[in-house]
């Protein structure tokens, strides 16, 4: 059995329960590591350099464009060119853990 094992394929809609999960969650409480520099933080701390159509979030030790948001006619777009990662809390509770 492999990762690309055809019984364990499945598409993007699969995961849907988890990426609701993640994407409902308070954006500005989450960690970003930033690919330029390395620097960590929330993404609550980053510079906010705002237009009409969106927003660019700024890199607070580097000035990197650590995400883009943009909302156009056609729907809502995320760009995280500098993001290597985004870390959310999770408001699942872990029944082992109780």
């Amino acid at each position: 059995m492999t990762g690309k094992d055809p019984a364990f394929v499945l598409d993007g809609n699969a995961a849907a329960g988890l990426l609701q999960e993640i994407f409902v969650a308070d954006v500005t409480t989450a960690q970003f590591r930033c690919d330029a520099c390395g620097s960590t933080g929330v993404v609550g701390s980053l510079r906010l350099y705002a237009a009409s159509m969106g927003a660019v979030l700024r890199c607070g030790n580097c000035d990197g464009i650590v995400m883009r948001a943009v909302r156009t006619p056609h729907g809502h777009w995320l760009q995280m060119p500098a993001a290597r990662y985004l870390s959310f809390q999770s408001s699942v509770k872990d029944d082992a853990a109780n």
